[in-house]
Parts: structure tokens; sequence; C-alpha cells
């Protein structure tokens, strides 16, 4: 009888104990869906506009790394301007390449960035007056590098909004320096000095960064 009594007192907990072992397999496969449909609604990718200094516009893409915790994001930006004045025709190339880490939250919110820019100053000179008192021309091109730090904050969703504010390090040059050849006798040649049109945020040891953009992400 006490046998009997024992044995009836068992079966809840051989039963529960077997249910436990059925339901394991179901939670953690559980969870690992979970965790995976998270990772999944993160927008890895972004491609917009942004607007401010140094640059008037860049175009922009990023993508949020799916290694340690999906909080590195590498990006690179371009811009192109061109203009032409009465004896120049010139253009800006800028182009910048960097990571950016964000603080807490998973590609969205407030971020550290780091990257390098080159600001390229290209333009063909005409009618440079040369030391034989004859007209001359001439193409000069100058690279202007920088090491670029920023604190910035991009919003969540396809529609994303950002904001930037940072500081570029380099030693950055007015000058542009030359060979113009004379026009009448190309034999003739000079190195010749033009300045580099003022553009606002930049002095010779550095730059501002500061813009606002938007895009999309998915």
């Amino acid at each position: 009888m006490k046998k009997q009594i024992l044995l009836l007192a068992m079966v809840p907990f051989i039963g529960y104990s077997n249910i436990n072992k059925e339901m394991l397999p179901l939670t953690i496969f559980s969870n690992v869906k979970d965790s995976l449909s998270f990772e999944h609604d993160i927008k890895r990718f972004s491609a917009g506009l942004k607007f401010g200094l140094p640059y008037m516009a860049v175009i922009g893409a990023q993508y949020t790394l799916p290694f340690f915790d999906n909080h590195f994001a590498p990006y690179f930006d371009y811009s192109r301007y061109s203009y032409e004045d009465f004896n120049r025709e010139a253009q800006f190339r800028f182009s910048e390449w960097g990571i950016s880490y964000f603080i807490r939250e998973k590609g969205k919110g407030v971020y550290l960035g780091l990257s390098n820019s080159i600001l390229s100053y290209q333009a063909d000179f005409t009618n440079i007056i040369l030391k034989n008192d004859s007209k001359g021309s001439g193409t000069g091109k100058v690279d202007m590098r920088t090491t670029n730090l920023r604190l910035g904050l991009k919003t969540a969703g396809a529609l994303y909004f950002r904001i930037e504010i940072g500081y570029g390090f380099g030693n950055l040059p007015k000058l542009v320096t030359f060979t113009a050849t004379d026009d009448f006798n190309p034999n003739h040649k000079e190195l010749t000095i033009k300045d580099i049109p003022r553009i606002d945020g930049i002095s010779e040891n550095g730059m501002l960064v500061g813009n606002l953009g938007f895009g999309i992400s998915f």
C-alpha cells in the first residue's frame, strides 16, 4: 500500500519533468528566433544627402556592420562642385571615408565618427601675365587632407534625419603652385602661384564640420 501511494505521488513530478524536456528545445528556438527577428529589424544600409560645412552638399552611404553588436557603421561621402570666372575654370572635389560608432542604440541615435577626407582643388588658368610681358596658361591642383572627429545624431526609420558637428585636423594650403606656359612661345614656362578661393570654415590649421542631412534606410 505504501509503495502504491509513493508511485502515485511521483507521477506528477515525472510528467512535469518530461514536459520540461519537451519544452526546452522550443524555448531555445523561440529565443533564437526572437533574437534573429530583432537583428533583422535593423536597417543596415543608409543613403542620403548632407548640406553644410566644408562642402555645399554631399551624397553619402553608410552600412551598419552585423558585428560588435551592430554599433559600428563605415561610411563614404562624395561631392563635386565646378565654377567659372573670367580667367579660371575650377572645381572642388570632396571625398571622405570613415566609421561611426553608435554609443547606445544599434545603427541609430547618438554616434561618434572618425574619418579621413580629401578636398581637392583643380583649376585651369588663362590670361596669366608672365614676366616677359606675355600671357600664359596652366593647370594647378592641390589636395587638402584632414583627419576628422565628429559627433552626430541619426534618427531611426526608413526616412532618417541626421545632424553632425566636428572638426578636421590638418595643414591646409591657401595657395596652388603650377607651371604656366607662354601662349605664344611654348618653350617659355614660368612657375606661378595663385590663391585658392576662400572656403567657409577652413583655415590653414583645419576645418569645421557641420551639416544637416536626410535620406533613406533599408
